[in-house]
């Protein structure tokens, strides 16, 4: 952590988190949350070292993020309110390859350390967060990784074209200069070394982070055994890996999430032909919609409504999928509308490979027979709300515990164990979950909007072009140029500054009421439950503020009796993870 990023002065106080989600929405709803408005302000301010010193306060992964996180920060932006969100996700891109490009070199902070060991297992997103997190704290920390690589699906699922290998690896050295110690090729579990025996080695906690890295079966006719047939997890893997070759003249892909889209994108550079299978339509694909929407600008078909019924084979392989034509239902647990089979609407798509890719599960069998460990119905490990399983000092997190979810959603899973794992080696009470937080009030300038800013445009990232992916694995999103990047940040409307009224020195003029745009600040009288505005009040006269509305123009700040003034509402969820940092290491 990079203490010039700590404020020096202001005022603690204790906020609901409810408070934080209507205000300062992109922050709360980043799983991890990160301090989005503060990484964008010192873009714009130019101090890209700062934004990304920031940045990895509460995301050690802000690399890896910045170019295949789904951004569900976007979705709860303000700017979006009325104009396209702010794009976040790539102004932090922006920054992670201005440093990794001119290798700015970020020094590793001097940390306390303390005596106890603690164990992770799975050297993917969740394990390697938590990892980070409690060097921070001063643990000796050693990740056991069965793989020959680091970064579990980031590394093995996710095609190059969307996240470049090195990104990976260069947050990984950053996790590493803590000080914790990666084991790879170190499986653990039935027959070698198992999780007593890390106990028995002083071991205090112990983190299953191992995944879902199991693909679920279609259970159809033609499935078992047939040559042509394999799970999309084993398909992306073996490409990353290196092995180019086209799994198939014609191959079909059967499922509507990332995954299926990621296989069937890499199939078409690999293949003439390539198709997804889906049995709901376009608008139910979980997948992200602007990976479908790149999907069919590289030629993939898709074929929506269509359920497998059987796989029909010639001499041991695949030769083309029986389907039936569906149609859509009542809604299931899920919310999206019931996919019902069109009785005698069969038909069949020639394909000589079929990738399976409708959900993955864990693989629990490391752990051995008498693992004693819960887990749920659907073959997940079982925690409580701070991720701890039946076991004492035994914790679990990311798709373990989820299912096949998100990077970001791994890294908050990550958090969670890390301080959970402290409080527990600590012997403190872990099992209270926190409604309210501490933040840092501090006194900040007006924003001098500049005119027009409202019109300002989301900045579009260059893409390559779709005839030049054909047959490579070339990154398809380009990046924002630096003069790109500045124009975005200047969007954000910084919903982290706090307009404050001294009501008790307000003399009522009604003059901020009447410039405000958007109605933020409106004066009422107290008795009066309408709250109806009124431009001239008696004594009993009060002025409201709604900070959830305000757009921090500035138009207010020229009070005459200045009772009107803006605070930073400073957030910083992970304080106690980074406490035992004494001083950066020049």
């Amino acid at each position: 952590m990079d203490q010039a990023t700590l404020p020096k002065k202001g005022m603690r106080v204790l906020v609901d988190l409810d408070w934080l989600q209507g205000n300062i929405r992109c922050q709360h709803r980043c799983p991890a949350h990160m301090d989005v408005p503060g990484y964008i302000r010192l873009i714009k301010e130019g101090k890209y070292r700062e934004s990304y010193e920031l940045m990895r306060e509460t995301n050690p992964f802000p690399a890896v993020c910045g170019y295949i996180c789904p951004h569900p920060c976007e979705t709860k932006c303000k700017r979006g309110d009325f104009d396209r969100p702010v794009a976040i996700d790539a102004l932090k891109r922006f920054v992670t390859d201005y440093i990794f490009k001119n290798k700015i070199r970020i020094f590793p902070p001097k940390i306390k350390q303390r005596e106890e060991k603690v164990a992770i297992i799975g050297a993917g997103p969740a394990g390697l967060a938590a990892a980070n997190d409690l060097a921070g704290m001063g643990y000796k920390v050693t990740v056991f990784e069965k793989e020959p690589q680091v970064g579990g699906m980031m590394m093995w699922a996710i095609p190059s074209y969307r996240l470049p290998r090195e990104q990976i690896m260069f947050d990984v050295s950053q996790i590493v200069a803590r000080g914790v110690e990666i084991r790879t090729n170190t499986p653990i579990g039935s027959p070698g070394k198992t999780i007593s025996d890390l106990f028995k080695e002083g071991y205090k906690a112990v983190f299953l982070a191992v995944g879902a890295q199991k693909g679920k079966r279609l259970e159809i006719p033609g499935e078992e055994g047939t040559a042509g047939v394999m799970d999309c997890l084993v398909f992306l893997k073996n490409v990353n890996a290196g092995d180019l070759r086209s799994p198939g003249k014609k191959v079909a892909v059967i499922g509507g999430g990332n995954s299926a889209i990621d296989a069937v994108r890499t199939a078409k550079r690999l293949s003439p032909e390539a198709s997804i299978v889906y049995r709901r339509t376009r608008e139910e694909m979980p997948a992200l919609p602007w990976e479908v929407e790149e999907a069919e600008h590289e030629g993939v078909q898709f074929h929506f409504l269509s359920a497998p019924v059987r796989i029909l084979t010639e001499n041991g392989k695949v030769k083309a999928l029986e389907c039936v034509k569906m149609k859509l239902g009542k809604p299931d647990s899920s919310g999206r509308r019931r996919p019902e089979p069109i009785p005698n609407s069969e038909f069949t798509i020639e394909t000589d490979c079929i990738i399976t890719a409708i959900s993955q599960e864990p693989d629990l069998k490391f752990l051995g027979e008498n693992h004693r460990l819960e887990v749920t119905k659907s073959g997940m490990l079982a925690v409580n709300d701070v991720l701890m399983t039946n076991k004492e000092g035994v914790f679990a997190g990311g798709d373990v515990t989820l299912g096949p979810s998100t990077v970001i959603e791994c890294i908050a899973q990550g958090h969670t164990a890390a301080k959970s794992i402290d409080r527990f080696i600590r012997g403190e009470d872990i099992k209270e979950p926190k409604k309210k937080v501490w933040v840092t009030l501090l006194d900040s300038e007006f924003v001098s909007r500049e005119e027009n800013y409202d019109a300002v445009p989301r900045q579009k990232m260059q893409m390559l072009p779709a005839v030049d992916r054909e047959g490579t694995f070339n990154l398809v999103e380009l990046g924002l140029a630096e003069s790109q990047a500045e124009i975005e940040a200047s969007r954000c409307l910084k919903c982290d500054l706090s307009i404050n009224v001294e009501t008790n020195e307000c003399v009522l003029c009604g003059r901020c009421s009447m410039v405000c745009p958007v109605g933020a600040l409106r004066q009422v009288d107290v008795y009066d439950e309408s709250q109806a505005y009124r431009p001239f009040l008696s004594k009993d006269g009060i002025v409201i503020k709604y900070t959830d509305v305000c757009i921090r123009c500035g138009n207010c700040k020229d009070c005459p009796v200045n009772v009107i003034s803006l605070k930073r509402v400073l957030w910083k969820p992970n304080e106690e993870i980074n406490k035992t940092i004494e001083e950066r290491e020049e």
